[in-house]
């Protein structure tokens, strides 16, 4: 359903008017085409609970069925009505465009347990969300409501047809490296290298944060010996082909050599030293699990890609007083590889809050400027819609506004980026409220060393 800012002037009271006007005045003439702009094209979502029909997501059907890889982003990772909208998107790239895998801003080997539930049923779901190495991102109600949906979905299907569920995140790859040992160990192949001798003792725990800081504490000659001892991993891989396929399957030999791949790009990020390098290193090994799930695990099937706004988009950001340079997230790389196949739709809000009681604790989200993509989108007045950029007339005053570098919300900070050149399409959230954490995540959250 198109929006029409005319409508909701109608019921303005004259003071309200007057305002209106009068901001309609001050405003920059590109900030006001754009905000025009958007009323007139934006399409409105009446309903984002999870039972919700996807009706409202029809105006996209051309755009998006027409994509290989679809980026879904978002501001912030723990944003209730964030995750319902997105997962309001999911629901309709799957059931009705037919889009058959989820890839998931979170460790490959461990998003594994979630394949394995919707596929199988296997496990409990409550357990599986709270094990995860983003736990404290996943473990909401809003997320296992629709991994629930996901697997109700799959239940009359064939394995061939069934939605599946990766991990795309270089993080937390100590339980991949640990499967690759056990392949070797299996297929009798003696190696020397062990836990040890891959840092696994220094990969303990979920929190890459805190496994950061234990490389930070490495003398160079050690992260040399860690960089070089998984180098001689990959081509032991290698080597063992043979073998290792004879054990399993190639399909398992291939997951093998993904896993080792997986902690070596893990610890050359972990070994970088700096947050610029190492986000560098982080964003290509996403980019290449990306692409190496669409070839080799489902080929000729399209894709979401589910993660922040700063992995998905497809150009260059800055964000000032806080990293320096420009940073080139893993979108550009996928868009550089799929071209036009490869969509993107950017998150932002208006205004909300948290509770004290919650992590990360209190928050208070207010009005920003309208040159800020966030504050000119809240000048629309509706609480939740999407727009096609790629629908802007070329070289019109809005055109110009959206190929300006702006800012845009980004967890607690802002970035800079240009919002035509990162996503196709942008949606918007008028309130934003904190996402339910599970109560295995709560008591998680609350325990001594927890993060």
């Amino acid at each position: 359903m198109r929006l029409n800012i005319a409508l909701a002037a109608c019921v303005l009271c004259v003071c309200g008017c007057a305002q209106q006007s009068r901001k309609t005045v001050e405003r920059p003439p590109e900030t006001q085409a754009f905000i025009e702009w958007v009323s007139d094209h934006a399409v409105a979502i009446e309903n984002l609970e999870t039972t919700a029909p996807t009706t409202d997501l029809e105006p996209l059907r051309e755009t998006l069925g027409a994509a290989h890889l679809v980026g879904l982003g978002e501001s912030r990772h723990d944003t209730r009505e964030q995750l319902l909208l997105k997962g309001l998107l999911v629901r309709y790239l799957i059931e009705d465009l037919g889009f058959r895998a989820l890839i998931l801003e979170e460790s490959f080997p461990h998003a594994e347990s979630l394949n394995r539930y919707v596929t199988s049923g296997e496990g409990d779901l409550r357990g599986l969300m709270n094990q995860l190495a983003g736990w404290y991102l996943w473990d909401t109600e809003e997320m296992l409501e629709l991994i629930q949906w996901i697997r109700q979905f799959n239940q009359d299907l064939e394995p061939g047809q069934q939605v599946r569920i990766f991990g795309v995140d270089i993080t937390a790859p100590a339980p991949g490296v640990r499967d690759v040992l056990r392949s070797f160990k299996s297929a009798g192949v003696e190696i020397r290298l062990d836990e040890p001798a891959l840092g696994l003792d220094l990969q303990r725990g979920d929190f890459w944060p805190s496994t950061w800081e234990r490389y930070g504490a490495l003398p160079d000659e050690r992260r040399r010996e860690l960089a070089a001892n998984y180098e001689e991993l990959i081509e032991l891989v290698k080597e063992n082909r043979q073998q290792l396929i004879v054990l399993s399957s190639v399909e398992k030999y291939e997951r093998t050599l993904m896993l080792a791949t997986n902690g070596k790009v893990g610890n050359d990020f972990f070994s970088s030293g700096g947050l610029e390098t190492g986000g560098a290193i982080r964003e290509h090994g996403m980019a290449q699990m990306t692409l190496s799930i669409l070839d080799k695990e489902i080929p000729g099937e399209n894709a979401i890609l589910w993660a922040h706004n700063l992995h998905v988009a497809k150009s260059s950001f800055r964000m000032p007083g806080l990293l320096e340079g420009v940073l080139n997230p893993m979108g550009v790389e996928l868009s550089a590889e799929l071209g036009d196949a490869y969509i993107t739709i950017g998150g932002t809000f208006g205004t909300g809050s948290y509770p004290p009681d919650l992590p990360p604790g209190e928050r208070l989200f207010e009005s920003v400027s309208e040159a800020v993509m966030d504050g000119a989108l809240a000048e629309v007045g509706a609480p939740f819609f999407l727009v096609n950029l790629r629908e802007v007339e070329q070289n019109s005053a809005a055109s110009r506004w959206l190929h300006q570098e702006r800012e845009w919300k980004a967890q607690d900070s802002n970035a800079l980026l240009v919002p035509i050149e990162s996503f196709d399409l942008v949606y918007f959230v008028e309130e934003i409220s904190r996402s339910q954490p599970s109560p295995l995540a709560l008591q998680r959250s609350q325990a001594p060393g927890e993060k």
